[in-house]
């Protein structure tokens, strides 16, 4: 069916293109075909769009016609939540337009780069706090009106200060997890079925390590409405300043498991996350080897979004070029068959 799928694309029909995907996945989950689930759950996160194709048509074509992907992630760098209802709600549905005309699901919404920076649900002011949970309400009321199913990121950071004083970052502890509680309660009429938090790399945000996202989870137990687990980013868990030179993505997946619910692959030399693409220079990611662990811990239904952030004064052809080659690379190393990726205008 996925061929079926394919034959749709190069016809043109997309909305049938995108019908027999969606039915391919279904009977793969069914008859447990892990190769057909890999390549229908293959994303990528749109910040790569930013400064460049701003446009929801222009990354929508893009995302199709040259990767051969039919699953986004949405991230809130292209749209803030708080921008004014009118026009926010017109730049939601001109969004779900140009990717519906695609072919494209956008199938979660995640914090980005810009809400990523302040202090969020852990800022030392209790009224910051207070504003970072009326953003993640917004936020979630977005990610319904986009047609998503899942909205996540970093939670937020704390100052040195009060992580450097116990009885100060216990408070903050247990105020995350009441904003845990309190979001996924609004998530829930926004039509959002999953609540995805991030592990960082940072020993300041919660959560950081394997210890802090069991305890996190144990201590969610029986207070939210919907789901609530991880999305594993590969920079942040093999980051070696944070954790140690033998950090691996396997030791998180088989510590986590099943509240793993989101695998982000993007290419690192684990003194950083640069979320390079594939090949890199300086990369030493090997997909394959993650991709083994993950289905030794029989996780091959939860979706894999590729994540490179090229640099913004990067030349466009150039950047075209390294994420046609990095959807490539995942394809390959998912042990699943090429998209109908169009790459006749390759540079030399």
């Amino acid at each position: 069916m996925e061929f079926c799928g394919w034959a749709h694309q190069d016809g043109g029909d997309l909305g049938c293109a995108m019908q027999w995907t969606s039915r391919a996945l279904d009977y793969a989950v069914e008859l447990g075909d892990q190769r057909t689930i890999a390549y229908t759950l293959i994303g990528i996160n749109l910040c790569f769009a930013l400064k460049r194709l701003t446009e929801p048509e222009a990354w929508a074509e893009f995302v199709r016609a040259d990767l051969g992907l039919d699953t986004v992630q949405f991230t809130f760098d292209l749209l803030d939540p708080w921008w004014p209802e009118t026009q926010r709600r017109a730049l939601i549905r001109r969004t779900r337009v140009a990717a519906d005309a695609c072919g494209l699901a956008i199938g979660s919404a995640n914090v980005g780069l810009a809400h990523y920076v302040p202090s969020g649900l852990l800022d030392p002011d209790p009224a910051a706090r207070a504003i970072a949970r009326r953003w993640w309400r917004r936020a979630c009321d977005v990610t319904g009106e986009l047609g998503a199913t899942a909205v996540g990121g970093p939670l937020g950071t704390l100052s040195v200060r009060d992580a450097t004083d116990p009885a100060a970052r216990a408070e903050r502890y247990r105020d995350l997890l009441d904003s845990i509680e309190a979001i996924t309660g609004h998530a829930v009429t926004a039509g959002i079925r999953e609540f995805l938090i991030e592990p960082t790399p940072l020993a300041r945000e919660i959560p950081s390590t394997i210890t802090e996202c069991q305890r996190l989870l144990a201590d969610l137990q029986g207070r939210c409405p919907i789901p609530v687990g991880f999305t594993l980013d590969i920079g942040s868990a093999v980051f070696e300043p944070l954790h140690d030179p033998v950090a691996s993505a396997a030791s998180w997946i088989r510590s986590l498991g099943a509240s793993i619910r989101m695998l982000r692959v993007n290419n690192t030399d684990r003194l950083g996350n640069p979320q390079w693409g594939w090949p890199h220079e300086q990369g030493r990611i090997d997909l394959a080897s993650i991709v083994a662990s993950i289905r030794a811990a029989g996780l091959d239904d939860i979706p894999a979004i590729l994540e490179v952030y090229p640099r913004l004064e990067e030349d466009e052809e150039k950047v075209r070029h390294k994420l046609v080659r990095s959807v490539a690379y995942c394809h390959q190393h998912l042990g699943t068959q090429h998209a109908q990726i169009r790459s006749a205008r390759q540079p030399e």
